[in-house]
């Protein structure tokens, strides 16, 4: 696991080992067995239509749009979002808070605009990547004996060393906040991961900030920052 040392804290580089041989075949296997027996498929996806469908793939910044009107030299800038949009189908269910986080920024400078959309590079969506198929429990999969079934599935794959949980679990899809220096994404239940813009707009994930490991424990979507001391707080 490397480390790259910055002023206000550590990013370490999200490097997961996945593994799939035989043995992530086998639990691939039984996965559809437990869907085919215990899901009902006719269910619709209401969070993977319409407005909510997603967006498979990254938009390289896209510079000089077209602008209706007039956009002040002097207004200089960018305004950037995330949100969840999966990168693989759902095998079974599928919750709106389930996708992989997608970063959108809106660049504003010399009276021109640019965009760019960006993934953010978790070790779920690394893995994920890594399988070419989705692979991890979804919250719209936890109803009933199917949902504790599901659970049971992500635990045998994590104590087979099929997936690595070693850098959390979380898709960094929920909120974003400017925190010394550094913007993060978040999402509840684990750490930050911090992303870098760059001057012609595009972004990039740095890694996952855990405070000179003093961050022990995961993070939350949402936290406050005080605006003397500039302490973040959270529970």
């Amino acid at each position: 696991m490397g480390s790259e040392k910055k002023e206000n804290g550590v990013i370490l580089k999200v490097e997961p080992k996945p593994s799939n041989g035989f043995t992530s075949k086998a639990v691939d296997l039984l996965e559809k067995i437990i869907v085919k027996l215990f899901y009902d498929s006719s269910l619709p996806h209401h969070w993977l239509s319409g407005n909510f469908a997603p967006v498979k793939d990254e938009t390289p910044p896209v510079k000089d749009l077209t602008v209706q009107g007039h956009l002040p030299d002097c207004l200089n800038g960018e305004f950037v979002r995330v949100g969840p949009n999966p990168k693989f189908s759902p095998v079974a269910g599928y919750h709106w808070f389930d996708g992989d986080g997608m970063i959108h920024g809106l660049r504003i400078k010399d009276g021109k605009a640019s965009y760019v959309s960006r993934f953010v590079k978790t070790s779920r969506f690394k893995q994920e990547e890594y399988f070419n198929g989705s692979k991890f429990m979804k919250i719209g999969d936890l109803k009933g004996l199917f949902g504790l079934l599901m659970v049971n599935m992500q635990m045998l794959r994590a104590k087979l060393k099929i997936l690595d949980v070693s850098y959390g679990h979380g898709t960094a899809n929920t909120a974003l906040v400017y925190h010394h220096q550094k913007l993060l994404a978040l999402s509840e239940g684990d750490k930050p991961y911090a992303i870098k813009v760059f001057e012609d707009g595009d972004l990039q994930t740095l890694g996952m900030l855990d405070y000179d490991k003093r961050l022990g424990h995961n993070f939350t979507a949402h936290p406050k920052v005080d605006p003397f001391t500039g302490e973040a707080i959270f529970k």
